[in-house]
């Protein structure tokens, strides 16, 4: 808990600009509560982002991002020993006047000055609660709600009638959310609504990861443990049906075969310098491979041991390693499913694979943090693998239960 803590104080303290949206300002007792909810800028969310992948690389926590549409990021920080949780929905534009259908608010940027962590005028505060409330079709009767309600009668004298009506009524009637619409729209105005591109609409319609979770790709720099941790869960627990090496969705066609026969003795290549050559058609091998199998698979999760941007990375074991010319493929083919980035000290993966470099080594793991948390649609888990192998798949585990 005390290493989460300094993830809590590092997001309230950070370059980046926050607007908390409601609720006590944000702390250690937010930790296994509800989500915590901020507006931000797309600079604001990948300078937050980065420095997620630093406390993990750090073993502060381990850090799951997950994208379905381009206006929300959530993003989900574990303690070091997987039993602690704290939520935090980051909006880039925020859809809450008529029950949600109406944009009021995109990105912090015009609204607020200064870094850290920031609060609108409480009775804007007020009338945007109201408004969520209407747009999540809350039970307004639970306790936690009358609570809230509560508090911000006591606090905001021009909401003070309308929220006293809303505790009696249990519902919020149609004069206060007039009114509280009406001040929403004098402070902010309504923001069009953006046009999403068809490249946009192919990615979240086509690529996105699946609801029910079928595979999960485990990756990590070669050496990171992946394989091991990915085999020390299938045996820890019956719901991980099966291993599957990721080489396979492409090595076992015949289209790869005939290559190997045909086409790698006159280039004098190595197998892993003849994959890299091709290493278009590779993913886009590997893309279709996965789609057949995500067919196949009944029963239980597969975990993989590769990712699929694996294949379209290049000179792995030199120091500067890095994506193909043709990564814009990646936006075009792949299903997203999930995937866990295992990541090492430098020292282990030393130890393990001698021939990995430790530029090449943090350069992999920053190539691959970045194509992966900051794409949209994504479900990725930054995972810190330092604990012995029966801690860190016991822990992987229960952090990808408390995900599903």
């Amino acid at each position: 808990m005390a290493l989460l803590d300094n993830c809590i104080r590092g997001i309230r303290e950070g370059p980046w600009t926050l607007l908390q949206l409601r609720g006590d300002l944000i702390s250690s007792a937010d930790v296994n509560g509800d989500d915590v909810d901020f507006l931000t800028s797309p600079e604001s969310l990948e300078l937050l982002l980065k420095s997620v992948f630093e406390w993990t690389r750090n073993g502060w926590c381990h850090g799951h991002v997950r994208r379905r549409l381009n206006r929300k990021a959530e993003l989900c920080l574990f303690s070091p020993e997987g039993s602690a949780c704290l939520k935090l929905d980051l909006w880039l534009r925020l859809p809450q006047l008529d029950e949600g259908r109406t944009l009021i608010l995109e990105n912090c940027v015009e609204l607020l000055s200064g870094t850290g962590i920031q609060r609108l005028p409480l009775r804007l505060e007020v009338a945007l609660y109201l408004q969520h409330m209407l747009a999540k079709k809350k039970d307004l009767r639970e306790d936690k709600y009358r609570k809230s309600l509560a508090d911000y009668r006591q606090r905001c004298p021009e909401f003070a009638l309308d929220l006293e009506r809303v505790e009696e009524l249990g519902i919020i009637p149609g004069e206060v959310k007039e009114h509280s619409a009406g001040t929403l729209r004098e402070a902010f105005g309504e923001s069009p609504a953006r046009k999403t591109s068809l490249l946009g609409i192919h990615e979240e319609g086509f690529l996105s990861y699946p609801r029910t979770v079928k595979a999960i790709s485990v990756m990590g720099c070669d050496g990171a443990g992946k394989t091991s941790l990915s085999w020390s869960l299938a045996e820890l627990e019956k719901r991980y049906a099966r291993v599957f090496t990721g080489k396979h969705l492409y090595r076992k066609s015949w289209l790869y075969k005939l290559a190997v026969i045909f086409i790698r003795p006159f280039t004098f290549q190595s197998r892993e310098r003849f994959d890299e050559l091709f290493a278009p058609l590779v993913y886009l091998r590997a893309c279709l491979g996965l789609r057949i199998k995500l067919l196949r698979w009944k029963r239980g999760i597969t975990l993989i041991d590769r990712g699929l941007l694996d294949f379209m990375y290049l000179n792995r074991k030199s120091d500067r390693p890095g994506f193909s010319r043709l990564f814009f493929l990646s936006r075009l083919c792949g299903k997203r499913i999930p995937v866990v980035h295992v990541m090492a000290d430098y020292a282990a993966i030393r130890q393990r694979k001698d021939e990995v470099s430790e530029k090449g080594h943090e350069c992999y793991d920053m190539d691959m943090w970045q194509a992966h948390a900051l794409r949209c649609p994504t479900d990725y888990l930054a995972f810190n693998n330092t604990g012995s192998l029966k801690s860190s798949s016991q822990t992987l585990d229960q952090v990808l239960r408390e995900l599903s």
